[in-house]
């Protein structure tokens, strides 16, 4: 969080000089950087208005889409309390609500759901804050009902963001609170040209260096189009294997068997469409 009216509130362009070093070291691999997307930009480009009109957004997207880094990018340059609460599944009422009674407050309270129901809303109306209830797909109606209620009360600056897999689904069946969702933004799994394009500026000195046969068939056996699973890659190149430069087959199959517990063949003759689309 930055102080308040800090130049670089809201303004995603600087996310990564104010990322906390344990997610920087969790998901950027040395020379990496972060990749600013359309979405961070608009998520957090609108979060000034949304705070001032206790708005609700709602992002959906499959593991390994860019949640998390999406929401990490966005509180990182947030100038408001910003309390990113996890919730676990299959928990009861009570277990989530501590969970964001202790991400909205900073501390741990106790007592029923009621009561920490209260204690989150007492706190919102003394403190400005933005919530972040990930893995929002987990809560129950009831959980929702309960939120939907807390966001409805008066405070001086709130908004509210749910995060999750197939969320939209799960949030429709909610009436009461799908017609109070004042921002929808999908996030997908990404088509190999423009995973390409995203490795490019993720990890120029990877990307720009590698067969790009092999990369085309890293996503294509292992990484699926998936954000996180190009992370994780990156990342065990890097940190168990001193590479941070362009990538061999030998060392791609060994760093994704060290994450899948699978060797991959990672053939490298390109399907007849791409090797057509570069000649183009």
């Amino acid at each position: 969080m930055l102080p308040d009216r800090h130049p670089h509130a809201w303004n995603v362009e600087h996310a990564q000089e104010h990322l906390p070093v344990d997610f920087t070291s969790r998901h950027i691999p040395t020379g990496g950087r972060l990749v600013i997307t359309a979405q961070m930009r608009q998520v957090a480009a609108g979060m000034p208005s949304a705070l001032d009109r206790g708005a609700v957004t709602a992002i959906s997207g499959p593991y390994g889409s860019g949640k998390s880094t999406l929401l990490n990018a966005v509180a990182a340059v947030s100038d408001v309390n910003t309390a990113i609460a996890t919730l676990p599944r299959r928990a009861t009422e009570r277990a989530q609500w501590e969970e964001i009674a202790t991400a909205v407050t900073g501390a741990r309270p106790t007592g029923t759901a009621r009561a920490l129901q209260n204690i989150t809303r007492d706190y919102l109306a003394a403190v400005p804050t933005l919530l972040v209830v990930d893995e929002a797909q987990f809560l129950g109606d009831p959980e929702l009902l309960s939120l939907r209620w807390l966001w409805t009360q008066p405070y001086p600056r709130f908004a509210i963001v749910f995060a999750g897999t197939d969320l939209f689904t799960h949030l429709d069946k909610v009436p009461s609170v799908a017609t109070r969702i004042d921002r929808r933004i999908a996030l997908h799994h990404h088509t190999w040209d423009k995973m390409r394009q995203l490795l490019a500026q993720h990890h120029p000195g990877t990307s720009t260096h590698t067969d790009p046969d092999l990369l085309a068939s890293i996503d294509r056996e292992y990484a699926h189009g998936s954000w996180r699973a190009w992370s994780k890659l990156l990342l065990a190149l890097a940190n168990d294997f001193g590479r941070t430069g362009p990538i061999t087959r030998d060392d791609a199959r060994a760093a994704i068997a060290t994450i899948t517990g699978t060797t991959p063949q990672l053939t490298t003759a390109a399907p007849a469409t791409s090797r057509a689309a570069r000649r183009r």
